[in-house]
């Protein structure tokens, strides 16, 4: 039983464990499976080589590799995570070729192992507590695992007789020593010549074996050979062939030549190594001698994990469920009064590119006053008919020049981020003017341009529009706030009515629209926040009816959060009519409730967003 075959539920193909391992015999299994040191230490008996993994420590294993564990005189905690190869190669057709190593030095270690470490954590997490919707979260997560080891993990190089991670990041190199490693693995029993692998890669012989040697730590002959002695182990374990039969089936030309190499690599010949180690293999006679943790226990464990792992940050997160309660007095002293005036800027541009269009967002934007930017070799004749024309409608218009230099461009204004921004602000200082920028300037089909605008080119809302439009609708007492929240009293007619608005964040997310953040970094600072905040307000109000209208923005459905999915195109792929069409509008909920005498309003969200609550008595018509 050499084999071990994993078993997977039929809708998650992801099996995890997490104990204390005293041994687990020596086996090979068809899917790429993670061993994980979470606490101690454990060692670890990959084919030929032997490791020490200390806590913190990830191995990753590939579907042919002969591996086993077994504890040292230390206390261990280990997570072992298997993935289903014929599930995720739908998304990674090349995944049961990978060979991720994950095992470097010391001084390596936290240049981007951390980074794999809380992409693991959280797997680990959502898969203990069994929150809601956690397999399909779980498996989205391990996509993106998979993904950034594709990125960093997919070779490995040779240190000496220890095999471990391959750390040149020129891309062109990268490349072609993945096309050698993965040729010389599946045509290990052919024979493979040096020069028949420089015609392939149109390379000279010399160049190419100064390349392998450089790069992979041992010479051409010596990696063939080295690949095929470790293929050859599943055949001296597994079966009673003979030597010389093994030797023949992995592409040695003589017995002698493979024990030679065999030997150089294991330290016995492979008649000695058959009789060390058969009796260890896993079996039914000997299987995993492991102690799986109790949840609760697990848990802990994790959640202490994360904390290591975010104080080696300059900005911790430590993914969290946070739980709240505010009980708000309605006679409370208003701490200021909330009624925001809006300026809209607008360019020459925006007049002829959006012609009708322009009006009707400013209309939706309820703009009380625009602004018309004007730039070099603008028409004077234009900015006139543009200004009688709105004056006309109603707005207040003033004109000030624009030379088009912004000093700030970041990804974070076509984010989430902006709008978390834009309700701090104007939540937390007397300020009652908003002040914005219409739409972004140039190509329409370069959707995200980091500009500080809250409509794109080709005139999608970005979440800052929403944001604006929310804050116009709000005009009362703001009763209290804190740092996630905000309760205010309603002006809006003498009916009871009030507004909560409850932003999830944290600093770094806060922080990407003041300075020059590119989308992939956003992107990853905005994904990697999983934090849940639940807050619960209470408010004694008057028996009756109330509308509840629930209006909440997030990264997933905005416009940021498309061109994500589409890993950040130059240009978008469809024409410009098909970007116009994108949907990014506000998730709206409302419902009537009956209340005899206290009011209770849930707000949940998971990462980074943004809940307007809006409560209002249902007028008495009798």
């Amino acid at each position: 039983m050499l084999l071990e075959q994993a078993t997977y539920q039929d809708d998650f193909p992801i099996k995890i464990r997490i104990a204390r391992v005293k041994e687990y015999p020596f086996h090979y299994h068809q899917d790429v499976d993670f061993i994980y040191v979470l606490k101690g230490e454990i060692h670890l008996k990959n084919v030929c080589h032997n490791y020490i993994l200390k806590e913190g420590d990830i191995f990753t294993n590939s579907g042919h590799e002969i591996h086993g564990m077994t504890a040292t005189d230390k206390d261990n905690v280990v997570a072992i995570i298997q993935v289903s190869n014929r599930f995720f190669t739908q998304y990674f057709p090349t995944l049961p070729k990978a060979c991720f190593m994950t095992y470097v030095s010391d001084e390596d270690k936290y240049l981007k192992l951390d980074i794999l470490q809380k992409m693991l954590l959280r797997i680990l997490l959502d898969y203990k507590k069994r929150s809601f919707n956690y397999k399909s979260n779980c498996i989205d997560q391990l996509i993106d695992v998979i993904k950034y080891l594709n990125q960093y993990y997919n070779l490995f190089a040779f240190d000496g007789q220890v095999v471990t991670n391959f750390k040149i990041d020129n891309p062109v190199i990268v490349e072609r020593i993945s096309r050698i490693i993965n040729y010389v693995y599946a045509n290990h029993a052919n024979k493979i010549t040096l020069k028949d692998l420089a015609e392939r890669e149109h390379l000279s012989t010399f160049y190419l074996s100064h390349l392998i040697r450089d790069h992979i730590g041992i010479n051409f002959r010596e990696f063939l050979c080295f690949a095929r002695v470790e293929m050859s182990e599943i055949l001296l374990l597994g079966t009673d062939r003979k030597i010389s039969e093994i030797a023949r089936d992995v592409g040695f030309s003589s017995t002698s030549y493979y024990i030679k190499f065999f030997k150089k690599w294991f330290g016995h010949t492979p008649e000695e190594y058959r009789k060390l180690y058969k009796p260890h293999i896993l079996s039914d006679d000997r299987p995993p001698q492991i102690e799986l943790l109790p949840d609760g226990e697990a848990i802990n464990l994790i959640r202490q994990c994360m904390s290591a792992v975010s104080d080696q940050e300059k900005s911790p997160s430590v993914i969290d469920r946070v739980h709240m309660t505010v009980d708000v007095d309605p006679n409370k002293q208003a701490i200021m009064q909330k009624q925001h005036s809006l300026e809209v800027v607008i360019t020459h541009e925006d007049y002829h590119v959006m012609g009708e269009r322009l009006f009707n967002l400013l209309y939706e934007l309820k703009a009380s006053k625009v602004i018309i930017a004007c730039r070099q070799g603008d028409s004077e004749t234009t900015t006139s008919l543009i200004a009688n024309r709105l004056s006309f409608i109603g707005y207040e218009v003033s004109t000030i020049y624009d030379d088009d230099s912004s000093s700030v461009c970041s990804a974070g204004y076509d984010s989430i981020a902006e709008a978390i921004n834009i309700f701090r602000t104007y939540f937390t200082t007397n300020e009652n003017t908003l002040n914005c920028r219409l739409r972004d300037q140039g190509d329409p089909l370069k959707i995200l341009k980091g500009s500080p605008s809250c409509i794109t080119s080709c005139f999608v809302p970005k979440p800052s529009f929403y944001a604006y439009r929310l804050l116009k609708n709000i005009k009362g007492e703001l009763l209290y706030w804190g740092k996630h929240y905000y309760v205010i009293k309603n002006k809006m007619s003498e009916k009871e009515s009030y507004t909560f608005v409850v932003l999830n964040y944290n600093e770094d997310i806060l922080h990407l629209c003041l300075r020059n953040a590119g989308v992939y970094e956003a992107n990853d600072i905005i994904n990697s926040f999983k934090d849940e905040l639940h807050l619960d307000f209470s408010i004694p109000v008057e028996p009756g009816q109330y509308v509840v209208a629930k209006y909440a923005l997030s990264n997933s459905n905005s416009i940021f959060g498309h061109m994500s999915n589409l890993a950040f195109p130059e240009s978008f792929p469809l024409p410009e009519s098909w970007a116009n069409m994108l949907n990014t509008e506000t998730q709206a909920q409302v419902s009537i409730e009956n209340i005899d005498d206290n009011l209770i309003i849930n707000s949940s969200i998971k990462g980074a967003g943004i809940n307007i609550i809006v409560v209002e008595k249902v007028r008495n018509t009798n």
